[in-house]
């Protein structure tokens, strides 16, 4: 076996060994012909996700002054067995389309990775989020082995590789697709096989540049738009070489196209792949070749170092079974991954763009960077998940983290310059509450108003001050700026949890009432006794009516008595009867409010809104199981969103089709399962045998990978799938971390609070 992975400098200055049968091509020169209106992501389903794992400083920061310092601030993603989307140099910020293998020879067409190869990906080890990608030739001509990880101390991507060749005249080629600032149009791409400014592909737009670089040479390349004739994969389709090789393709959705310098005997070589960033061509190369000088093995031992010091700092949760603990170690290590490094306490939602390979994106510039400019797809940062994230850590046994997150939830806190919303009677100043969801940097990206998100942070807060980790003075100015603001503006919220519909809904006001208790326990401790009882008396009113504003005794599933999933939508001044007709138009569809449920009343018992065993709770069970369970053969019980859910794309197409099973709502049931036993019975054995199915149907629906998806197929050969919606999805790996510390406490973590009463 030859190892060339010491070969950087020779391919840093475009040299080569000679090797016998293909000689090394003319330079790449001149322009690309062509032009792009449109492009698109990768898959949002991703098989593997990982960072370098970085410790605070003293200032609960990033820094040079952090332990693991120099800080690296990467983020690689993978599907279908290929590097897709890299962000960089925040966690928001994707750079990259994806990055694959071609190979051609031996008689054979065009071998294309994301497509022909069969694929497997494992991680290298429990909790270290690098990842072994093998893929291999169906017909048993060639395997690619790839150990794929980021630099620990550099901006730097790498993939090392062993290529193994069972046949004669095989020729391997680099297919990389740059995707620069959030935008697959306006970049700009340049080839070179060793000109200057050296070896290597390169893109920019802006501010952002990427450099590819090899430790073997590369035998041809060249640069040009995606899906036209300058295209180098069009150009390898219908020739099996390169016969054009151009230097330069400038603004539009580029591509780039390199041959590695390879044998073209039976044989295996290793050689490593590095991406490399920064501020302009040069910088991005010098950190490329960097991590290229020094011997892959040791940098990846200490990416692993690092990660494990981690993971042992942790609770050892998962006892139950092998399955279930591995799961914990894979959702930490996603959850703590989805961090920013910059703006520390930033937790994106997903690393991917939902179905973004047949989705277009027409995004064609960096400036201003709003939404009907860039795609920001589930990278950003939605104050629900960040709260679920940063609990299930705290839940995990990591404290610092979701300190970090409460310091990032007040810094993007809205205050009264932001001006009102406005929502028919409704015109509240905007202090205290938070935007649907922001970037890393605390930029609004969607400008909507939801009130369970808005809560939240309380929430978080409250669990903080429990721990003794803040005092309840440190919390203070957050909470009760917030639960000002609910009290001035609940219980209607202009948009649910599912963000598509206004109105009264049950699991809001589930979040809007522990909220507004936590607020009242915290005010007392602070020593402000009018707010105390203004928090705890509003609460205590909303509890109350919660029946009387959105519980049907006409409904058309069940027993026909459930709580519905919204009522007096559409404005804050409409009436709030669950027995009316009153409808809203949800994607082109009129809807009675009350023929639509969801599960989400589960908030209310997990939350301490109404005991578990009320009747209007168990009722309306009976209906979501009715109207939205699917026991799937061999996996478990999963749960659609509610009823009429389209939120789902056809994979060929695009086009739009019903949403499916959410891992996450199975994990909200298993909680909902202990309250429901411990109220039952007071038995822990009893409380763990209720939840246990769904618990390990969530393990069940995990990739083979260990990610866990927004949403899984809910019939049919695809059956507990992942959809090409976001995986892994960090809410989903925090409701299972989170249910996973309750089953084995035997109790429920989120602190519920002592209100309401039930039917």
């Amino acid at each position: 076996m030859r190892i060339l992975g010491r070969t950087a400098l020779i391919a840093a200055l475009g040299l080569s060994l000679p090797i016998a049968g293909v000689a090394r091509a003319a330079a790449p020169s001149g322009a690309a012909p062509g032009s792009s209106s449109a492009g698109s992501w990768a898959h949002g389903s991703k098989e593997f996700f990982g960072a370098a794992y970085e410790s605070y400083d003293a200032d609960l920061g990033y820094s040079a002054r952090s332990g693991t310092a120099p800080i690296s601030k990467v983020w690689f993603t993978g599907a279908s067995g290929i590097l897709t989307e890299v962000y960089w140099p925040t966690n928001d910020t994707a750079q990259t389309r994806d990055s694959q293998l071609l190979v051609t020879g031996a008689g054979k067409g065009l071998f294309e990775e994301r497509r022909h190869a069969r694929r497997s990906v494992s991680w290298v080890e429990e909790g270290v989020p690098a990842f072994r990608v093998i893929t291999a030739d169906p017909g048993g001509r060639f395997t690619i082995e790839k150990t794929v990880f980021a630099d620990p101390d550099r901006d730097v991507v790498l993939q090392r590789l062993k290529i193994t060749r069972r046949v004669r005249g095989l020729r391997f080629f680099v297919l990389h697709n740059p995707g620069v600032g959030n935008t697959p149009l306006g970049d700009s791409a340049m080839a070179s096989t060793g000109e200057a400014p050296g070896a290597g592909l390169f893109a920019w737009q802006g501010p952002f540049a990427q450099a590819l670089v090899a430790s073997v040479p590369w035998r041809d390349a060249t640069a040009g738009f995606s899906g036209t004739a300058s295209d180098g994969y069009r150009d390898l389709a219908k020739h099996r070489t390169l016969t054009a090789r151009y230097r330069d393709a400038r603004d539009g959705d580029v591509v780039l196209t390199g041959e590695l310098d390879l044998p073209l005997s039976p044989g295996t070589d290793e050689l490593t792949l590095a991406l490399g960033f920064g501020r302009d061509v040069g910088e991005a190369l010098r950190a490329a070749q960097a991590s290229l000088r020094e011997d892959p093995g040791a940098l990846l031992d200490r990416y692993r170092a690092q990660w494990r010091a981690y993971q042992a700092s942790l609770r050892p949760l998962g006892s139950a079974s092998p399955d279930l603990a591995r799961l914990y170690r894979s959702s930490v290590a996603v959850m703590k991954s989805l961090e920013d490094r910059t703006h520390a306490g930033a937790f994106i939602a997903s690393p991917s763009v939902p179905w973004g390979d047949v989705r277009i994106d027409r995004a064609s510039a960096l400036s201003p960077r709003t939404s009907d400019r860039l795609t920001g797809g589930y990278h950003l940062v939605w104050p629900r998940d960040l709260v679920q994230i940063a609990l299930a850590l705290l839940a995990a046994g990591d404290t610092r983290s979701p300190t970090a997150a409460a310091r990032f939830m007040r810094s993007i806190q809205l205050s009264a310059s932001d001006g009102t919303w406005d929502f028919g009677s409704l015109h509240v100043s905007k202090e205290g509450s938070f935007y649907q969801n922001t970037w890393s940097d605390g930029e609004p990206y969607w400008r909507g108003l939801e009130l369970d998100q808005v809560a939240q942070p309380i929430d978080l807060c409250y669990h903080l001050h429990k721990e003794q980790l803040v005092t309840a003075d440190a919390c203070w100015d957050l909470v009760c700026r917030v639960a000002d603001f609910l009290v001035a503006f609940g219980p209607w919220t202009p948009l649910d949890r599912w963000e598509e519909v206004s109105g009264i809904s049950p699991s809001t006001l589930a979040f809007l009432c522990a909220a507004l208790v936590h607020a009242a326990e915290i005010a007392d401790t602070t020593g402000h006794p009018d707010r105390q009882a203004r928090y705890r008396e509003t609460a205590e009113r909303w509890a109350r009516q919660v029946d009387r504003w959105t519980f049907t005794t006409r409904g058309s599933v069940g027993k026909r008595r459930y709580f519905e999933r919204v009522d007096g939508s559409g404005s804050p001044d409409a009436p709030r009867d669950p027995n009316d007709e009153r409808r809203y138009v949800s994607h082109g569809r009129s809807w009675l409010e009350r023929d639509v449920t969801d599960c989400g009343f589960l908030r209310l018992v997990v939350l301490g809104v109404r005991p578990a065993l009320a009747a209007d709770i168990t009722d309306s069970v009976v209906a979501c199981d009715a109207a939205l369970r699917v026991d799937v053969p061999g996996l478990g019980p999963g749960f659609h969103r509610y009823v009429g859910d389209v939120y789902g794309f056809e994979p060929r197409t695009g086009e739009r089709t019903r949403g499916m099973l959410w891992p996450t709502l199975t994990g909200e049931r298993a909680e909902y399962e202990l309250a429901k036993a411990l109220e039952a019975s007071g038995s822990p054995a009893a409380a763990r045998s209720k939840m246990r199915p769904y618990l390990d149907a969530m393990a069940r629906f995990a990739t083979a990978s260990q990610m866990l998806p927004e949403q899984v197929f809910d019939g049919g050969p695809r059956a507990g799938q992942p959809t090409g919606a976001a995986t892994p999805l960090g809410w989903a790996h925090a409701e299972f971390v989170t249910a996973l510390r309750e089953y084995e406490d035997a109790r429920l973590y989120r602190l519920p609070i002592r209100i309401g009463g039930g039917n």
